[in-house]
């Protein structure tokens, strides 16, 4: 099952690579993603309109890639790898898992089994 983990992993990421570049957002109707676009916002990073849906299933993503037993380090590698054609910083991208972390999955642990 981490096989197939990892492959849905890399379906979000690959999407919003391009987005993390330029633009701005558009308010979401939900106070939790609004905090998470607008702290993402607040350490520089920037997308064109229409991929908050995308910033938002990542971050679900990196909540859900920490209940699998991932590290911090180990997710951002990963995003990293799928963002870098686009020039993307391994600091953005760090940034990008932390305040995922804190936003949406501040006390997730790793329940799977071999944790």
């Amino acid at each position: 099952m981490r096989s197939a983990r990892w492959l849905a992993s890399l379906a979000i990421p690959t999407m919003i690579g391009a987005g993390l570049v330029t633009g701005a957002a558009i308010a979401t109707a939900d106070p939790t993603a609004d905090a998470y676009l607008d702290q993402l916002r607040g350490v520089g990073l920037t997308w064109p309109p229409g991929h908050e849906e995308a910033l938002i299933g990542t971050a679900l993503l990196i909540c859900d890639d920490l209940g699998w037993g991932w590290t911090p380090q180990q997710i951002a590698n990963q995003v990293h790898a799928n963002l870098d054609p686009d020039n993307i910083g391994i600091h953005d991208v760090g940034a990008m898992v932390n305040i995922a972390r804190s936003t949406y999955c501040p006390n997730q642990r790793c329940w799977a089994a071999h944790c």
